[in-house]
């Protein structure tokens, strides 16, 4: 520390609200990290304009294609998140196992089943872990096998019979 300078002072993060001390020839900083810098930029951008968000990504990923190296790069970033994705949700249906009847032989039979109302589809929300994590609590999905999501299904859609016949 240089004489005469001041000690710095822990700060609270504008995005996270976690505590932190800036850099020093950081006097001015309000976020902990760039990722939580983004995150309230891209949320404010949200709020103000949501078509401005998405002509932003357009924009983002024409340049990457205009780089081969870049371009490659994200398409296996792109895979490795789905191929994580993939094995979780393998996993977690076959540690849950179907409600109805107890299958858990192989994970491509089983389904999940949303029993409330849907804030995202299930193949919108397999982009992240985090996504369908929060689908799936949310929307109180069940883990089905196929067979037995279909019947469901079919007996939900049913008009509901009346008690005097």
């Amino acid at each position: 520390m240089t004489r005469g300078a001041k000690p710095l002072a822990s700060t609270t993060c504008r995005q996270c609200e976690d505590e932190f001390t800036p850099k020093l020839g950081g006097y001015n900083a309000r976020y902990c990290r760039d990722t939580c810098k983004r995150r309230n930029q891209r949320a404010r951008l949200l709020a103000t304009n949501p078509n401005q968000l998405t002509v932003a990504r357009s924009r983002s990923y024409r340049h990457t294609k205009a780089h081969p190296a870049r371009l490659e790069k994200h398409r296996a970033t792109c895979r490795e998140t789905r191929r994580k994705v993939y094995n979780w949700l393998a996993a977690y249906k076959l540690k849950r196992g179907c409600v109805d009847c107890g299958y858990r032989k192989h994970s491509a039979a089983l389904q999940l089943d949303h029993e409330g109302p849907k804030s995202v589809e299930i193949s919108e929300a397999r982009s992240s872990i985090r996504r369908l994590k929060a689908e799936i609590e949310a929307g109180q999905c069940k883990v089905r096998c196929a067979n037995c999501h279909s019947i469901r299904t079919w007996e939900r859609k049913q008009p509901a019979k009346s008690v005097s016949e």
